[in-house]
């Protein structure tokens, strides 16, 4: 078995990967979620046997608000017993000298220190991170046979946080790569903290052609960027990467498979659907049946229509299924039989809402 369920993380990113049967099935998280989904990940961890609450990897792909709160509540709650074999997050040390992790992150890496987790170890505790050349891919097999491509970030992804973060740290009273400090200003932060327990008719080419300005976030160019594959199933893990690095890297992989098109059984949609992330230069290079976007819609009301109708008209394929971790305003407009028809695909959501959904690869 190999399933993705993308759990309701307001609007951000937590995805649950499970592959293999009975003794040798795995788990992989990426990212937490906002703040509230550390109340969801630790009800699904807590219903498990003690001895079985494990990760064999646990991925933040990048320091957004939306992707990290999560996991930073999370690692605090020591009475789950919870276990992970390897933590893979890019923090001040991974990156090129004279730059400098954002506040939440400085706030994780004092955690893993403290915690004294495994972080990188499949990387030597260097960063996670396809380099500057043009080199095969790095690539990682999790015991239990799940493998995963690295497609982003570079050197020079990582190198552009200098400009922003350097000002965001200093300006919270912290020095880069003080744990002790970093710590203090996280048990001073209550949201962070843990509980004590006792439409209409749409023009879909014409939102496709729209000429939207890519994202500029260093934050969001230095995400994570996965390819996860296990026993002939695939899933594209695109975190909020712009789409540039995901050109840039799917593209190294194609020509290293001596392939024209990335063909895989889901993507996970950039940056929860959002239309300066998802353009037809690395849509037009991946086919799958099966399109993922973990939103709530709040803040920025994601997905854009823009982006998913780039999604439709990009991937020509047949019996396409999108599919969303809520219902909302934003894409329920989705949910229409004309639509369907026309693009071929179906929409769906949750149910009851707003559980989450799971998506089987297998």
């Amino acid at each position: 078995m190999f399933t993705v369920d993308m759990l309701p993380a307001g609007h951000g990113d937590a995805l649950w990967l499970e592959y293999g049967e009975g003794d040798r099935r795995g788990r992989v998280l990426v990212d937490g979620g906002t703040g509230p989904t550390y109340d969801v990940l630790r009800s699904r961890l807590a219903a498990l046997p003690p001895a079985d609450r494990r990760f064999e990897l646990l991925v933040i792909t990048h320091v957004d608000a939306d992707h990290i709160e999560g996991i930073i509540r999370l690692l605090q709650d020591a009475r789950l017993g919870l276990r992970i074999a390897d933590v893979w997050f890019n923090g001040w040390q991974h990156l090129p000298a004279e730059v400098f992790a954002p506040t939440h992150g400085e706030m994780l890496s004092a955690l893993l220190l403290d915690l004294d987790q495994r972080w990188n170890g499949a990387f030597d505790g260097g960063p996670v991170s396809v380099g500057d050349g043009d080199g095969p891919l790095p690539a990682v097999e999790l015991d239990g046979g799940l493998r995963l491509t690295i497609l982003g970030p570079g050197t020079p992804e990582l190198a552009t946080l200098q400009l922003v973060w350097e000002r965001e740290v200093r300006d919270a009273g912290l020095e880069p790569g003080s744990p002790r400090p970093a710590l203090d200003l996280l048990f001073k932060t209550p949201r962070l903290g843990i509980p004590e327990y006792g439409v209409g008719e749409l023009d879909v080419d014409a939102l496709a052609a729209t000429d939207d300005p890519l994202d500029g976030s260093e934050a969001n160019a230095s995400s994570i960027l996965l390819l996860a594959e296990f026993a002939g199933s695939s899933v594209l893990l695109a975190a909020d990467g712009v789409a540039p690095v995901l050109r840039t890297g799917i593209g190294r992989l194609l020509r290293e498979r001596s392939e024209d098109v990335l063909t895989v059984d889901a993507v996970k949609v950039a940056h929860h659907g959002s239309r300066r992330n998802v353009h037809e230069d690395h849509v037009g290079i991946v086919r799958s049946s099966r399109y993922l976007f973990s939103t709530n819609g709040a803040y920025y009301h994601h997905p854009d229509r823009e982006a998913v109708a780039r999604v439709l008209v990009g991937d020509e394929g047949e019996d396409r299924s999108l599919f969303f971790n809520y219902r909302t305003e934003e894409n329920e407009v989705w949910d229409d039989p004309e639509l369907m028809e026309r693009w071929r695909y179906r929409a769906v959501y949750p149910d009851p809402i707003p559980a989450g959904l799971r998506v089987d690869m297998s």
